[in-house]
């Protein structure tokens, strides 16, 4: 009898792993193609201010908190359009410095670097976080909420 016990514990305990297993693997190829979405999104949209490729990632019902940028995918687009008309200090430079998430959740670190008129040179540092939901990005959160 304590050799059938022995067998059903390792048996359940098996059947356990196997089943975390395959959980966690469900979960980590969700939060590689959610990192994806969010770096393509950042790189080609923000960075390389591309902001007609904005509808490849954002759903229509995008929903922003950022309380100066409308929620909507044509919101984000009038927004960006007029942000990206405005000229840019010729040593301008954005960065994607860091990705971490899970699941739908995407947290990225961000730099920005330029120099004034007067000669100053300045930095900020910024975290955005997205919820991705479908393979498009459908929330945004940001210092400014």
């Amino acid at each position: 009898m304590r050799s059938s016990s022995i067998h059903c514990l390792f048996g359940t305990t098996a059947l356990t792993l196997l089943s975390f297993d395959q959980a966690s693997f469900a979960d980590d190829a969700l939060t590689a193609g959610s990192k994806s979405i969010v770096r393509e999104f950042y790189t080609t949209v923000l960075i390389n201010r591309h902001v007609d490729a904005a509808p490849r990632f954002l759903r229509p019902d995008y929903i922003q908190h950022n309380p100066n940028v409308p929620t909507g995918l044509s919101g984000f687009m009038d927004t960006f359009r007029a942000r990206f008309a405005q000229p840019l200090p010729a040593d301008y430079k954005r960065e994607l410095l860091n990705i971490v998430a899970e699941n739908d959740l995407v947290i990225i670190y961000v730099r920005q670097t330029w120099t004034s008129r007067d000669g100053k040179y300045h930095q900020s540092l910024w975290f955005d976080m997205f919820r991705v939901q479908d393979g498009k990005l459908a929330e945004h959160w940001d210092a400014d909420d």
